[in-house]
């Protein structure tokens, strides 16, 4: 059906249509008036606001932790002006004092591009925004008109699963409060990045005029051949119907061109960098012709040739200018704040030909720029930003999902979905937006960026097996990852070295850094890394594990001989760069068993120790690495690893201290910036690392979700689905772990604890079906001399088998 535009100005729903007659599930913990008295607040609060016209009437209302949806409010009553009302969305509180907050946000079509709405209250009704806020953790409530407004049942309506953490599949506590709160933000933030299978609403508003477009970045003609196009014509007919409306040219996926900015309203026309016109200097401007006006259709014309570029509006040459910001890339159609238009009959030509063409009357036409639902359950990088899934992120967050949401489904959909964007010679792209279903062939391409990426995937998709057991999924996947694992293999220089012979495919997770190529350090390990993961499960996917197996010890073997250095301690970054080197890279080293002979793992975690600890945690790249223009950062998703290759390596003072350094402080609910979630990036102080753009609520960061359950509570499965299992607990110096790993068959449970006599008592329960092996955590508090044991069979006096069904009780005793 094809909404009315009366029905949706200024992005709204009305009371009684969709959303608007459910209540918030989120609502504001406390708010601060003007004065900046603080406030409890319930679901019995009216919050009110009276202004004077002069000065504003502002509360900001804080959830306490990130929150996301559907805004909602009800108006109970209002008098005087109440037409200039407007709510702003905020992950800190410090950036809700910018006028656009921490917006906006034109990545991805997936949430509102605005972190601000504008409303002109005229009825005591319910409103709800027809758009998703991504994640927030506070909300500004601004009145500036001359009037007086009372709300209630203001808060938002979850697009997400919200279950309270207490409630979720997977748990964990123990003695170390901290260690509580890093496993539940990390699951929090797992769970807020878990997009349903068509809970993304529909961008733009299908008319029977033409798609109308509010307040609305500029999203890209997504057909394959678009994104390389260099040379084209664009044409379309426009109506704007409040300020103006603006497009892009030569944009690339994330809808980053050149943005004409066409100002109805001022008569002005300019070009900018990037998606919007906010914080650039234009790059051409000039004055509109009294003929453009609102409310009148108008035809544009624009001629795109490499760097050239031209527009026309209704036949007269307005903007004709050259700039290097960009140089290929697609079209799209969008309004800047404050700004509508509805747009028809377009038309895209290239290469001497029509290649596209539209009315945008009908809602399918919402698919060619990706602006429709999500037809998948996914699981993205951020809340907030990108809200794109993501191949890197995957490997991090498949673990963490299934210790806690158990949001397989979500993970099997992203899977699916990034895994179907295989190019011909066997690599996939990094990043793929969500509102589209699988593809049915090969990108028909051979270049990708940010090729590590790809072997993360693989990554991620061996460790969906070996939780879930699923071999229908082993079958469909295994000879993807063979594509990807021969591609790698035919890049191999007579060293034995993965070599990255274009520059392209360099790039990685730090964007911000110069990019790699040739022999990097980082990309062979992550290649190994994948290969590790793999081996267990070649045979049961149809592949030849012999040839795999010697292909990695071979790999293996030229790592060591070529990329360890001597005077570091630690395998070097790349051939190019060898005075410095990689956290993640190193990590790989001894999560893939490379590390080996004069080059062991402890060595590593000791140089790692030395070299990056800074106080807000470990930096990503070592000091020397600034000399050649890497940034000092901190990286969750780098330090995730490294915090794996501590507990793999059984080294619990450097696993203790990530843990505290990293993600204590962002676990703390005193802190700053709490969101209750993980973090994309810090600085060396501890702040977020990309300024206003850095996502408080990125899945990358949480991996230690998945390792506190792995390796404190120990439950680790021995063959794919958890049929055979082991509890191998390590202490961290607690007094007591437990919890539960959810499974296939239902859930394992682990409950370890030191009494006040130093003795150990534990009990395991695990599924009807299942079967493992329980080793006694390590260290003990006091040696073992006699212990009582129940539900099992000895193998020794610190393993026992047990059948699940059984429930295993260990009790030490002097």
């Amino acid at each position: 059906m094809r909404i009315g535009r009366q029905s949706a100005l200024g992005g709204l729903l009305y009371a009684g249509v969709g959303l608007a007659n459910l209540f918030p599930s989120y609502e504001p913990l406390t708010y601060t008036q003007s004065d900046g008295s603080s406030l409890p607040a319930d679901n019995g609060t009216v919050f009110k606001l009276s202004s004077d016209g002069k000065t504003p009437s502002i509360l900001v209302l804080d959830y306490g932790r990130n929150v996301e949806g559907y805004a909602t409010f009800q108006v109970i009553r209002s008098s005087g002006n109440t037409s200039v009302f407007e709510m702003s969305y905020s992950e800190t509180r410090a950036l809700l004092d910018n006028y656009m907050a921490d917006g906006p946000l034109p990545l991805a079509a997936a949430m509102d591009t605005y972190r601000i709405d504008r409303y002109n209250i005229t009825n005591q009704t319910t409103y709800t925004n027809r758009l998703i806020q991504g994640a927030l953790r506070y909300q500004k409530l601004n009145l500036s008109s001359a009037g007086e407004l009372e709300l209630s049942f203001l808060g938002f309506i979850p697009t997400v699963d919200n279950l309270p953490l207490s409630d979720l599949p997977g748990s964990f506590n123990c003695s170390d409060p901290v260690l509580n709160r890093i496993w539940g933000v990390g699951a929090r933030t797992v769970q807020l990045n878990e997009f349903p299978a068509n809970s993304l609403p529909d961008f733009w508003v299908i008319t029977d005029e033409g798609a109308l477009v509010d307040s609305l970045a500029p999203q890209p003609f997504a057909a394959d051949f678009a994104t390389a196009l260099t040379t084209y014509e664009l044409d379309f007919s426009v109506k704007p119907t409040s300020n103006g409306f603006g497009f892009t040219v030569l944009s690339d996926t994330l809808g980053n061109g050149i943005y004409i900015f066409v100002d109805v309203a001022n008569s002005s026309i300019s070009a900018h960098p990037g998606s919007t016109e906010l914080d650039t200097l234009p790059l051409a401007s000039a004055v509109l012709p009294s003929s453009v006006t609102l409310d009148k259709w108008h035809t544009i014309h624009s001629t795109v040739n490499i760097t050239d570029i031209s527009v026309e509006i209704d036949g007269l040459s307005l903007l004709k200018f050259s700039q290097n910001s960009s140089s290929y890339g697609s079209f799209g159609l969008g309004a800047s704040l404050g700004h509508s238009a509805i747009f028809t009959n377009v038309s895209l030509t290239a290469f001497g030909t029509q290649m596209y063409s539209s009315s945008l009357t009908n809602s399918s036409d919402l698919q060619d720029f990706l602006l429709g639902t999500n037809p998948l359950p996914v699981s993205v990088d951020g809340s907030r930003r990108d809200r794109i899934a993501y191949a890197g992120d995957l490997d991090i967050t498949t673990g963490t999902a299934f210790a806690s949401t158990y949001g397989h489904d979500y993970i099997n959909g992203s899977i699916s979905l990034l895994g179907s964007f295989q190019l011909l010679p066997g690599f996939f792209v990094p990043s793929v937006k969500v509102q589209q279903p699988p593809r049915t062939e090969d990108v028909q391409a051979n270049i990708t960026g940010l090729i590590g990426y790809s072997f993360s995937l693989a990554s991620a998709i061996a460790q969906y097996y070996e939780q879930t057991g699923d071999i229908s999924f082993l079958n469909y996947w295994a000879p993807k990852a063979a594509r990807l694992f021969d591609w790698a293999h035919s890049q191999t220089l007579p060293s034995g070295l993965f070599n990255i012979s274009n520059p392209t495919f360099g790039g990685d997770w730090n964007y911000y850094d110069p990019s790699l190529s040739g022999v990097v350090a980082k990309f062979n390990l992550v290649y190994a890394y994948a290969l590790n993961r793999w081996l267990p499960f070649m045979a049961d996917g149809g592949l030849n594990t012999t040839l795999y197996t010697s292909r990695l010890q071979s790999l293996q073997k030229a790592i060591n001989a070529n990329l360890w250095s001597d005077t570091l301690h630690a395998y070097y970054l790349s051939e190019s760069h060898t005075d410095f080197f990689s956290q993640e890279a190193n990590a790989l080293a001894i999560l893939s068993n490379t590390a080996s002979g004069n080059h062991t793992a402890s060595t590593i975690l000791t140089t790692l120790s030395r070299e990056l600890y800074v106080r807000a945690g470990a930096l990503a790249f070592s000091n020397a690495s600034s000399a050649s223009g890497w940034a000092q950062k901190i990286s969750p998703y780098a330090s995730g690893y490294h915090l794996k290759a501590a507990f793999y390596a059984n080294d619990s003072t450097n696993a203790k201290n990530l843990l505290h350094s990293v993600w204590g402080p962002m676990s703390d609910p005193s802190h700053t910036n709490y969101t209750g979630c993980t973090w994309e990036t810090l600085d060396a102080d501890g702040t977020p690392g990309l300024g206003a753009s850095t996502s408080l609520c990125h899945a990358w960061g949480a991996g230690p979700t998945a390792d506190l359950s792995r390796y404190v509570l120990g439950i680790q499965p021995l063959v794919p689905g958890f049929k055979q299992w082991q509890i191998v607990p390590q202490t961290l110096d607690l007094q007591w772990a437990r919890g539960s790993h959810p499974v296939p068959e239902g859930s394992i449970d682990v409950s370890w604890s030191i009494d006040n006599n130093s003795l150990l008592q534990m009990i395991v329960i695990a599924p009807p079906g299942t079967n493992g092996t329980v080793y006694l955590p390590s260290p003990l508090q006091t040696p073992l001399k006699g212990y009582q044991v129940s539900g099992c069979s000895i193998v020794n006096n610190s393993t026992f088998l047990v059948k699940g069904g059984q429930v295993f009780t260990f009790r030490q005793i002097k």
